[in-house]
């Protein structure tokens, strides 16, 4: 989703938030900006035409300072060659001290600075911009913080950043959100394993059983790996995930013998397909499709289902 505010509007909702969240969001912004301003340039060696010696000099000569918006219908600023503007950007020479104002279509004429660097900066600012947006959207809409409940109950150690958000009470970006959920589906799945190692080793002291252990719940790694085999029917798959993605499934439990539904999950995070990221709890997007899948591969005599659990499942070619 992007979320985007008029400047007026942006300006309105940053009013509204305390001193510290203010400065905290602009600060922030402006910080960004200036970032990915210089990485730009420093990745652009790699692309730039002209010689090393020529992109060190526009890298080293050039520090952005600020970009003006003076909101929709107006052009309250002027370029360097007195055209109006609606956004102003504003760099200074490092080496002079002189400050350039101009437009994005005057950006390489002033500076020197190769258009298609200009444009990948460009891209970015806009970016970040969202972000902001993004947080003002979710002050005044709320936002779902059910993640900040579950990564307190795993201890999860949480990055500065997020941290800083939390101090502050502004909401989680969206990005931010997924990390945590992804730190926290981690979390889950080894404390899982260190449960199930601990099942195993009461039952094994108890002796209960002899021979192979075997519980209801098994972890990943004492789960019998079948060999890599190809599938011996061809299937007819049906799921939101598309022709492409189902390929990559079956190419993966051939290859691999046996897989599991959060196995083929994290091997999908590879690949485009539109259910990426994770719910709050941790579980993949994709979790439900791809076990849809694997089950059809089930129902057509392709595959077998091996094991099953609250928080996974097996399967095996036939």
């Amino acid at each position: 989703m992007n979320y985007y505010f008029e400047t007026h509007e942006r300006t309105e909702i940053l009013d509204s938030l305390t001193e510290d969240q203010r400065s905290y969001l602009l600060d922030q912004m402006k910080r960004g900006k200036r970032t990915l301003f210089s990485n730009e340039l420093a990745r652009s060696k790699g692309t730039y035409r002209g010689s090393d010696q020529e992109l060190d000099r526009e890298i080293q000569e050039w520090e952005f300072i600020e970009l003006l918006d003076g909101g929709l219908g107006n052009r309250p600023y002027r370029c360097e060659c007195g055209m109006p503007l609606r956004y102003q950007y504003i760099v200074k020479n490092t080496e002079t001290g002189e400050i350039k104002k101009f437009g994005k279509d005057h950006f390489e004429f002033h500076t020197g600075i190769p258009a298609s660097v200009v444009k990948d900066i460009i891209k970015g600012f806009t970016q970040i911009d969202f972000e902001l947006d993004e947080i003002l959207y979710k002050v005044l809409n709320g936002w779902d913080s059910m993640i900040l409940t579950l990564a307190k109950e795993f201890e999860i150690d949480l990055p500065q950043e997020i941290q800083d958000h939390i101090f502050l009470k502004l909401p989680l970006l969206d990005r931010q959100i997924s990390r945590l959920s992804r730190m926290v589906y981690k979390e889950k799945q080894e404390l899982n394993k260190k449960r199930q190692l601990q099942q195993l080793e009461e039952m094994r002291r108890s002796k209960q059983t002899t021979g192979m252990v075997k519980t209801n719940a098994p972890a990943v790694n004492t789960i019998l790996r079948a060999e890599p085999k190809k599938i011996s029917v061809i299937p007819n798959l049906r799921s939101p995930l598309g022709d492409k993605v189902h390929q990559f499934i079956i190419q993966l439990i051939e290859t691999a013998g046996t897989i599991s539904v959060l196995e083929v999950c994290e091997e999908m995070n590879e690949i485009s397909h539109d259910f990426k990221g994770y719910y709050d709890s941790g579980k993949p997007k994709a979790f439900g499709y791809v076990a849809m899948v694997l089950d059809q591969l089930v129902d057509q005599g392709a595959c077998r289902l091996d094991s099953k659990t609250f928080e996974d499942r097996w399967y095996s070619v036939r």
